[in-house]
């Protein structure tokens, strides 16, 4: 990561990265988005921003804060959030990425793991991210049809398949809330709908545990 800045240089307060602390919490505490933060400190990678890092923060809609983000909570209660337990409260939230109809579950299904849900919609329906991150992957991925994988803080990733299209493209960063696909029923599919995974150290999780 280079926190060299262009000239003329970005202005805004400087906030010094606390253990805990990531891009994301600064984004929403500051009310400034990701990609702000990322080009005006030439973030190569937000997950890997090193304790101890001054990123200057423009357009910030607060001074900095006089305790660690991460031991308060700075997103406050709404559609689209959750609460988890004191261990990951730090980490990530949630929301769910298109309103439809739950027609798979997370386990097994027919003697083979399913490691995510299945929400049915219309074909075209607008797919949204679950939470800022980075793309790492946005294309065909055999029997998963055309995929978006998304990076956030805490080690966690989400997975977008059978898209009929995707909006995205690797390497961009994307907000909550952001646009990112359209449902289709691409690669192995037997219906228009979205497969959706939340996966932490690469390891499928139960997405119901994270989803309001």
């Amino acid at each position: 990561m280079g926190c060299a800045s262009s000239s003329p240089p970005p202005r805004g307060p400087v906030h010094q990265l606390r253990p805990g602390e990531n891009v994301y919490r600064l984004s929403q505490y500051y009310g400034v988005p990701v990609r702000t933060i990322v080009r005006a400190n030439r973030i190569g990678d937000v997950a890997d921003v090193p304790v101890g890092a001054r990123l200057v923060i423009p357009g910030a809609r607060r001074p900095p804060p006089k305790q660690s983000l991460a031991l308060a909570s700075v997103i406050p209660p709404g559609v689209g959030d959750f609460r988890d337990d004191a261990r990951e409260a730090a980490e990530v939230r949630f929301r769910w990425p298109l309103e439809g109809r739950l027609s798979s579950g997370f386990g097994r299904r027919r003697g083979r793991p399913h490691e995510g849900i299945d929400i049915a919609a219309k074909s075209g329906t607008p797919i949204r991210a679950a939470a800022a991150g980075r793309v790492i992957h946005s294309g065909w991925l055999g029997g998963y049809g055309r995929v978006v994988i998304v990076k956030h803080a805490g080690d966690f990733s989400t997975v977008y398949a059978h898209n009929r299209q995707n909006k995205v493209r690797k390497g961009d960063f994307v907000e909550k809330g952001q646009i990112i696909a359209l449902v289709g029923a691409t690669g192995r599919a037997s219906g228009p709908h979205v497969h959706f995974e939340v996966r932490r150290n690469r390891r499928p999780q139960d997405p119901l545990r994270y989803l309001p």
